[in-house]
């Protein structure tokens, strides 16, 4: 994994999830390769990095494109995707765990993947990091999405985002309300 020199990164006020450089995926395979269902242009959260700037974890809620129609009124259409336990692989950059999928009352588990890597910029200005996640999901377990669930595949989730440092330009983005587990 990279070792971010810069402090900072150990300071959760002095960087943010850029939005503008954040989103996501969610396709299935099918015999002809991958099938895109649904883009999934935002998501709120934490990732969480160790002093030296590696990534360990992170729980996002990802507001679904498309409602399930088995989901309850009292419940928001909305992923929640969590992995606290991610280490570091023998690959540079690279993070292995598991994570978990909660849609609803319905919840598995999966393996995940991970690049989190420091991108540098000119000689003024301050290093970012990159992430780029991966978990295939039994579409099975959470009936959703339903183009795949029905068809018993898997499905791949995508997500990607950077962490800037808070003084740098770019969109700001506020804290969403966080729903417990």
């Amino acid at each position: 994994m990279v070792f971010v020199p810069d402090a900072s990164y150990t300071d959760p006020s002095a960087w943010r999830i850029a939005m503008d450089a954040s989103g996501g995926t969610l396709s299935m395979t099918t015999s002809k390769g991958p099938r895109l269902l649904h883009e999934l242009p935002c998501f709120h959260g934490s990732f969480y990095l160790s002093p030296v700037g590696l990534l360990t974890g992170f729980t996002l809620q990802l507001p679904l494109p498309v409602c399930p129609s088995w989901l309850r009124e009292d419940e928001a259409p909305v992923l929640f995707y969590e992995s606290v336990d991610l280490e570091a692989e023998k690959a540079r950059n690279q993070v292995l765990g598991n994570a978990r999928l909660r849609l609803g009352r319905r919840e598995t588990s999966a393996a995940v993947s991970g690049l989190c890597t420091e991108v540098p910029v000119g000689h003024s200005g301050r290093a970012y990091l990159k992430i780029v996640l991966e978990t295939v999901f039994p579409s099975v377990s959470l009936r959703w999405p339903s183009e795949a669930w029905q068809r018993l595949r898997p499905v791949t989730l995508k997500l990607f985002t950077e962490i800037r440092p808070a003084d740098a330009p770019g969109t700001q983005w506020t804290v969403p309300e966080q729903g417990g587990w």
